[in-house]
């Protein structure tokens, strides 16, 4: 029963009980799961125990009580030399038993469990321990919690190919990202594909947790590295370009420039997104004559992967920028120039849409989205300056046909319904049809 159905119920709960504490045999029911895994095929019937009789089932678990108890007799010293003479040593592990949830993070941790379902909003004692990070997000160096472990070889391999262990990293991570204010966009239970990382509902109040505690960039620098030994490298790249335009275009984080440009970079284990970031950064950075990441003739050269493509479903060369005289009145007075394309691009980086495409450029992006008006000003803002940006994405929010047939209606709700009662037996038959 453990194989067949108990099994996957003690893992969905992680081996805890309705109380929170480990169930019991937690470790031999983790091996018995990976075990059956490991022959090409496993056949497990399922028969009543402890039957006595000569036909085949009693038989059957007679023979298998015996093969057990052998297993489980301690070995003779003739047999343990042999095991241990064809056995390679194997190093320790805590970093992999504590994601398992086998063991608590120490000094006086909890097990990983605990952590991700009741850490989640204690914002205080997540900010205030500082023995649990090194655990969560284990790296190859050492970290300031002497009683972690750095990650080996073996146990990165082990990891990275244990599917309990990546959910739970993906897990504690948008946890820490939640400390942060910050969420992936784009993303749900059975679509792993990363799009973008945004601000959370708590931003504004968690913003200033991260300009007052800078440790957390510490924090971020190792989530990152963990990330990339750990096989979830596509996170990184998202992560990062958040907060250079948090930091370099929007300039709400001031103290985690320096940060975000000598670890946050680097830490990227994509070379072409490492590169991208770097140009990214370059192009966002004022004043230019300080940036010293890389030589400013080949950034300039540089051709990234487009911000604008990746933001469109269209490039913005499907459109030719047409300018009024008002406009280009005001634009004179502003400090950026005029692109190959006639585009003008503002110093902070942003493109400047003139009114009569606006609506057709931010139409054309909320059909490949259907995001609401917040979610259209966040994704736009940082890329585009339209004046009156919100009315704009408002308008187009509320004109969407697909939108106003599928989003929850507001206003006054129909009077509910009345159930007929038949007047004798079989008079009114109704059916439930539901898909299991």
């Amino acid at each position: 029963m453990t194989v067949h159905a108990h099994g996957a119920l003690y893992k969905e709960r992680g081996l805890l009980t309705s109380s929170g504490q480990q169930i019991k045999y937690a470790a031999e029911i983790v091996a018995l799961l990976e075990a059956v895994w490991k022959p090409s095929a496993v056949s497990i019937m399922h028969c009543r125990g402890h039957q006595k009789g000569h036909d085949e089932i009693p038989k059957g678990n007679r023979r298998a009580d015996q093969a057990a108890k052998a297993a489980a007799k301690p070995l003779t010293i003739d047999q343990a030399k042999v095991l241990l003479c064809k056995q390679e040593p194997q190093p320790p592990m805590p970093n992999y038993e504590f994601y398992m949830n086998w063991r608590r993070f120490e000094p006086k941790g909890e097990f990983i469990e605990i952590i991700l379902h009741k850490w989640q909003d204690e914002y205080e004692l997540l900010e205030l321990n500082q023995d649990y990070i090194q655990w969560l997000f284990p790296t190859k160096s050492q970290g300031r919690n002497f009683y972690s472990t750095p990650l080996n070889p073996q146990e990165t391999r082990l990891m990275i190919n244990t599917s309990e262990v990546q959910q739970r990293l993906r897990r504690a991570y948008k946890m820490m990202l939640k400390f942060f204010g910050v969420k992936v966009m784009g993303e749900c239970e059975e679509d792993t594909k990363v799009t973008e990382v945004e601000r959370a509902e708590n931003f504004a109040e968690r913003v200033e947790n991260l300009t007052t505690n800078p440790h957390n960039n510490l924090r971020i620098t190792r989530i990152l590295l963990s990330l990339g030994e750990l096989g979830a490298e596509e996170y990184q790249a998202p992560l990062v370009r958040f907060f250079l335009k948090e930091t370099l275009i929007k300039n709400k984080l001031p103290r985690m420039k320096k940060s975000a440009m000598n670890f946050f970079i680097p830490e990227e284990r994509d070379s072409q997104d490492r590169q991208d970031l770097l140009f990214f950064a370059w192009r966002y950075y004022f004043p230019k004559e300080e940036f010293v990441w890389g030589n400013h003739g080949e950034l300039a050269r540089y051709k990234a992967k487009p911000v604008v493509a990746a933001l469109l479903p269209a490039p913005l060369s499907e459109w030719t920028p047409v300018y009024s005289e008002k406009e280009k009145k005001w634009l004179s007075e502003e400090q950026g120039e005029y692109g190959e394309d006639g585009w003008f691009q503002l110093k902070n980086g942003q493109i400047f849409l003139p009114a009569t495409l606006a609506p057709e450029i931010v139409r054309t992006f909320h059909a490949s989205t259907h995001g609401g008006r917040e979610v259209m000003e966040q994704q736009l803002e940082p890329h585009f300056y339209v004046p009156g940006l919100s009315v704009v994405c408002k308008a187009i929010a509320q004109q969407c046909v697909t939108c106003a047939k599928n989003n929850p209606r507001t206003g006054p709700s129909q009077p509910p319904g009345k159930q007929p009662i038949g007047l004798s037996p079989m008079a009114s038959l109704q059916i439930d049809f539901t898909v299991l």
